[in-house]
């Protein structure tokens, strides 16, 4: 949290940026004393934008000066944005010290309104347009990092005599982690001093239909840093005992490997042999931690900072920071988050460890759970279950494998959905669950076993994603059914 002026900026880890902003019924001076103040608290932390939800208020609420001049935004939608597109680099003033490269609209049009609570409509281009997307973005609960291509640390220009001491000793380190998780870590030890002399990931996988072989994203990135690298399947040989050995490693740092670490190996550095977990452990152990923790609804998670033993996930803790979990968040999102937390807070159990401060907490075999990857057939909706069961699968499963069901007989993936507030109003009666209700906003309304759940964007199989409102046009408009085949 950010103090700037009146108002607080709230950073990534507060859950008031996940929810989505509730609209404004009039503009009073109350409403425009919240945006002077959110214009204050925007120039002095140098911003070009700020929506009420980085405050703390879950309004929909959004300021900008671009170098334009001011604009105050009540309630602001996109009405239209052109389809040309450019990748630029954007920065946030809820994620301080973090850049990504984002995919935005070079123009759009923008409705919503103003200070006086009159309509207006903003035209933006270039710069303008990308803010609004950014601002307005907020209101959803959607950050930048959700969309990044790539997300970069800015690099601190001042106060290098803070540096921490683990940059000047040079600690030498093994990196063991194969997915795109696994990036923000390897960066993290780089860039503090850490001298990484060998990564060890997994072998190249045959992708897509050619099956050409594919490296890891972890293997990429250190083979364009110059590192060793090494791909083993089987962690216990000799050869890889002996090239890990030779590295005479102060620390072995695991973050989503994919391998069991024999004890010889464990042993092998001066210090300590970490792993980064996304979760709070003892729960979630396992190889599926962020999948399984949406699906079962947490609103809460975290990432852990263990010392390696010979169990799953089992050994004493180092450290754990804690996050929320916002409700319409997917794996994806909760993925990057984690990841850049996890980072930093690996950087800071190794300055403890090395420093001799770092405690050592058993975990408590009593609370653990496991976190198993997907048997098959879990992926297929069961409209028998609760509107929020479904809506926290869908998001668990995306962007992969993504939530699956049939309509017509055709296979039918669910990509995105929405819970409504308990004031909207529907015409669901007791109906079959999976039937179709009727189109709402572009939503397609769904009886569960309960509750009725929103549809906002589908794919047929073999076509692209589209939206539920593109779904439904030409196709029947009387009653129809999702999951009407029992076999997929």
């Amino acid at each position: 949290m950010i103090l700037l002026g009146e108002l607080e900026i709230r950073t990534f880890d507060d859950p008031v940026l996940r929810k989505k902003a509730k609209p404004v019924a009039r503009v009073n001076n109350s409403v425009r004393k919240i945006l002077d103040d959110m214009l204050d608290s925007m120039r002095a932390a140098s911003g070009v934008g700020l929506a009420a939800p980085q405050v703390g208020i879950s309004k929909r609420l959004v300021v900008l000066d671009v170098g334009e001049g001011p604009y105050f935004l009540v309630n602001p939608e996109i009405v239209s944005e052109s389809d040309e597109t450019e990748v630029q680099w954007e920065g946030c003033l809820s994620w301080p010290g973090f850049v990504g490269e984002v995919e935005r609209p070079v123009r759009v049009l923008v409705k919503a309104l103003d200070r006086d609570g009159k309509t207006t409509w903003v035209e933006g281009e270039g710069l303008l347009a990308r803010a609004l997307c950014h601002e307005i973005d907020h209101l959803d609960g959607t950050m930048f990092v959700d969309k990044a291509i790539s997300i970069a640390e800015i690099e601190e220009k001042e106060e290098e005599t803070e540096e921490p001491d683990i940059e000047k000793v040079g600690l030498t380190c093994v990196f063991m982690g194969s997915p795109e998780f696994s990036l923000p870590s390897l960066d993290a030890l780089i860039k503090a001093g850490i001298d990484v002399r060998l990564v060890v990931t997994q072998p190249d996988r045959p992708y897509g239909r050619n099956k050409i072989l594919r490296a890891t994203p972890v293997k990429q990135r250190a083979t364009e840093l110059g590192i060793k690298v090494i791909t083993p399947r089987d962690m216990r040989s000799a050869d890889v005992i002996s090239a890990i050995k030779e590295v005479q490693p102060d620390f072995i740092v695991v973050v989503a490997f994919g391998q069991k670490l024999p004890k010889e190996v464990l042993e092998l550095p001066k210090y300590a042999c970490l792993n980064v977990h996304p979760s709070l452990l003892p729960r979630y152990r396992g190889g599926n931690p962020i999948q399984r923790q949406i699906m079962a609804g947490e609103t809460e998670t975290g990432v852990s900072i263990m010392y390696m033993d010979e169990g799953m996930d089992a050994g004493d803790i180092c450290l754990q920071k804690v996050v929320a979990v916002g409700p319409d968040e997917t794996t994806g999102t909760l993925e990057k988050r984690l990841s850049i937390i996890g980072a930093d807070a690996l950087i800071e159990a190794i300055q403890a460890v090395y420093e001799g401060s770092a405690p050592r907490i058993p975990q408590d075999e009593r609370k653990k759970t496991m976190a198993f990857h997907l048997k098959p057939g879990e992926e297929v909706i069961d409209w028998n279950r609760s509107a929020r069961e479904i809506h926290n699968l869908v998001r668990a499963l995306s962007p992969a494998p993504g939530a699956v069901t049939t309509f017509g007989g055709e296979r039918i993936k669910i990509w995105q959905t929405e819970l409504l507030d308990a004031d909207e109003k529907t015409d669901a009666e007791a109906c079959v669950p999976g039937t179709i209700i009727g189109l709402q906003e572009s939503k397609l309304l769904v009886c569960c076993g309960e509750g009725v759940l929103a549809v906002t964007e589908l794919q047929p199989e073999g076509k692209k994603r589209m939206s539920a409102g593109a779904f439904w046009a030409g196709r029947q408009k009387g009653p129809g059914r999702f999951g009407d085949l029992n076999r997929l």
